[in-house]
């Protein structure tokens, strides 16, 4: 069986982490952090949720997100309430603020992927998506299965 080219990808992998830290120090915009960022958008994406449920499609442990969850409280952006029917739960949800941040920076964003993505040949976006969103996968299994193990 041939080689895979691991290092190659390792290479590209490590300039495309470069140019995303770049683009997340200027596409998060709004004074919020990367984190808080991730926050805002998931909310956008699927809002009135709960804590764990949030933590659990970030990836993120329970304490990080809390602590996040409070500064965007305390900054306006996201709601919390415990509906009466079941008082150990708390529904995250975003605020009029926390919705204009997030058009914001959806708007700021898109513009510039946009302007990415046009740079890929009309014919490979597709395929270039589709491979992008697979290797997305095998490595949320990767790091499923290595959690699991330790």
């Amino acid at each position: 069986m041939k080689e895979l080219p691991v290092r190659e990808f390792r290479s590209i992998l490590r300039h495309f982490e470069r140019e995303l830290g770049i683009q997340n120090q200027s596409g998060c915009c709004c004074g919020v952090t990367i984190t808080q960022c991730h926050v805002l958008m998931e909310l956008d994406r699927s809002d009135n949720i709960t804590l764990n449920e949030l933590s659990s499609r970030l990836s993120l442990d329970k304490s990080t997100v809390s602590r996040t969850v409070e500064t965007l409280v305390n900054n306006g952006l996201i709601d919390r309430t415990i509906p009466k029917s079941n008082r150990r739960t708390t529904l995250i949800t975003l605020s009029k603020n926390g919705k204009k941040t997030c058009k914001t920076i959806n708007s700021g964003n898109d513009r510039y992927y946009r302007k990415v993505l046009s740079a890929i040949p009309a014919g490979d976006r597709t395929s270039f998506l589709g491979g992008f969103k697979s290797m997305a996968r095998a490595m949320e299994l990767q790091n499923t299965s290595r959690s699991r193990k330790i």
